[in-house]
């Protein structure tokens, strides 16, 4: 599933495994040898498109390569995809969230937006029985002009000035 290298990291999927569902695969994810999180991929089917979910666990970013990871998924799904990444595990990320940052304001969130990511979701409390724990859900645009009007509305929402700067950068 997921193998290569971007800067100075190596990527590995171990531990492949197919599930009740054709187009879904459940793997672990490596950074350098060291395990990031287990992993789902959907494939898509028909008007479903593609998405990842990963149960992420934030040592990447003490690390200074938690932008990097990212731009790689970032890189590896197709456009219109969603990446879903749990937080559970992400102090910081939860406990903004909780206090009402929007979800690119949080360490996970910005990360997710630096790689290109432009349109964000918490889902706090995931409904169903399947869904796991609470996650941000980060889309791929289409193409550039919906990454423009994403951003630009995006940048109506964020609170921090740095993310706002950052938006507004990548606007000019």
């Amino acid at each position: 599933m997921l193998s290569g290298k971007i800067g100075n990291i190596i990527i590995e999927s171990k531990d492949l495994q197919n599930t009740h569902i054709k187009e879904l695969k459940r793997f672990r994810v490596l950074v350098n040898g060291k395990e990031v999180g287990v992993a789902f991929y959907f494939s898509g089917r028909d008007y479903y498109s593609p998405w990842l979910e990963i149960d992420y666990t934030p040592w990447l970013r003490d690390e200074g390569i938690e932008d990097q990871f990212f731009l790689f998924i970032y890189h590896f799904l197709p456009q219109g995809s969603k990446l879903f990444v749990t937080y559970w595990k992400d102090k910081e990320t939860r406990e903004m969230l909780y206090k009402g940052f929007h979800p690119a304001d949080t360490p996970l969130g910005f990360s997710l937006l630096k790689a290109g990511f432009t349109w964000f979701k918490d889902w706090y409390y995931p409904e169903g029985g399947n869904e796991g724990f609470p996650k941000i859900q980060a889309n791929k645009p289409l193409n550039k002009d919906e990454e423009k009007r994403q951003l630009r509305e995006l940048l109506d929402e964020v609170k921090r000035d740095d993310v706002r700067k950052y938006i507004e950068n990548k606007l000019a």
